[in-house]
């Protein structure tokens, strides 16, 4: 494995994310002091979700309680626009980011990075008994990366939320997003050594999840922001890309 490189060095190598990155250590930087919400004890909340297969924002006691603290910390953000976007309804979204002449990208992103600060680091971290359902266990996104874990003397693929941050263990073949196991229809379109990222892409529903293979500094790899060069060479392939706060 060739040497990683760190956060700074990433950008200076790639200075047109330069941008990008100082919005996102912005709005890290203003969430710095929020502390994560109360939850009840971590083996409570998992058999619940594993019981009910229904993620955890999803249930009305969590659904209001979380969005009871992003009302109050995000006050010019009407709370029928943070019930619609933690529901997932994206027209409903659309419509009233269009009525309010809202910037729909920039409160997609303010809302998800609040609600990623609010949900307590233990139950972001998933094992292969806990969840193996191809949507976020937490608040229920699809995901946006995987990520190849080692694993004994081999590697396990977990998912990535970029909604909440939670990671969750999936099966290693088959695509995460159609479900799709015929090996002949998924293929891998690019793999960035100097970054340690490939594209797979799935022919059967035509989408692409970005994988990172190696075992480093994952602050910057685990980033959906870092590989913005491989969603636009995607782009110009015509696939589609899921799970991402921005694009829905």
């Amino acid at each position: 494995m060739g040497k990683i490189m760190t956060l700074e060095e990433y950008l200076a190598a790639n200075e047109f994310l330069r941008e990008t990155a100082e919005f996102h250590f912005r709005l890290e930087k203003n969430f710095a002091e929020l502390s994560p919400l109360e939850m009840p004890p971590r083996e409570k909340v998992l058999n619940l979700i594993r019981a009910t297969k229904i993620p955890m924002l999803q249930h009305d006691a969590f659904r209001v309680m979380v969005l009871d603290s992003t009302e109050e910390l995000l006050r010019t953000m009407p709370r029928e626009l943070q019930e619609d976007l933690l529901r997932q309804k994206n027209s409903s979204v659309h419509k009233l980011c269009e009525d309010l002449e809202l910037n729909e990208t920039l409160a997609r992103t303010i809302f998800w990075a609040t609600i990623d600060k609010l949900i307590p680091a233990e139950l972001k971290h998933w094992e292969r008994e806990d969840w193996h359902e191809n949507f976020c266990p937490i608040c229920g996104r699809r995901p946006v990366m995987a990520w190849l874990k080692r694993f004994n003397e081999g590697r396990a693929r977990y998912l990535l939320c970029g909604g909440c941050g939670t990671q969750w263990h999936w099966q290693r073949v088959g695509c995460p997003y159609c479900g799709n196991m015929n090996l002949e229809k998924i293929y891998i379109l690019e793999v960035d050594d100097k970054q340690k990222i490939r594209l797979d892409v799935c022919k059967e529903c035509n989408q692409y999840i970005k994988t990172y293979g190696e075992d480093g500094e994952e602050d910057i790899y685990l980033r959906d922001w870092t590989t913005l060069h491989l969603d636009l060479l995607a782009e110009e392939r015509g696939l589609h890309k899921c799970g991402a706060v921005e694009l829905e």
